[in-house]
């Protein structure tokens, strides 16, 4: 439960920067899609981070690029996953894209936790690479 609870609180951190610069760049005229992309790439490298030490309690130096190769490739789905949301939420039902960035936010949030606990950050512990929680 606290794992969740932790997911939970970087998620709002790096929601916040995904959100913010989508919004940002939808009022400078850049398409959705574009807007969503480019907000997605600022959130990534901020999540990776958060999420291998604060989420999952990792530490140290190992396994650091095989956890990014597979943070990264979950990332990729994510943002596919986010894109076909958007394409049928605002493309397609014309909903505001507020109400898409929070319907669309159930959905990719769902996958990245289930990508990131049995795939990306998939450790059997031991006490020199997991910090108790």
């Amino acid at each position: 439960m606290g794992r969740l609870i932790r997911f939970g609180l970087t998620g709002v951190v790096t929601t916040g920067i995904s959100y913010l610069v989508f919004v940002g760049l939808l009022r400078l005229g850049v398409n959705y899609l574009v807007a969503c992309t480019i907000s997605w790439a600022a959130a990534l490298t901020v999540g990776f981070a958060i999420n291998r030490r604060f989420t999952f309690g990792i530490v140290g130096g190992e396994k650091r690029r095989r956890d990014f190769g597979f943070y990264l490739a979950g990332a990729v789905c994510q943002l596919g996953l986010g894109l076909a949301g958007y394409r049928v939420l605002i493309g397609q039902w014309r909903l505001d894209p507020t109400l898409a960035f929070g319907l669309n936010l159930v959905l990719v949030t769902t996958f990245s936790f289930l990508f990131m606990r049995f795939v990306t950050f998939r450790r059997v512990a031991t006490p020199a690479n997991v910090v108790e929680p």
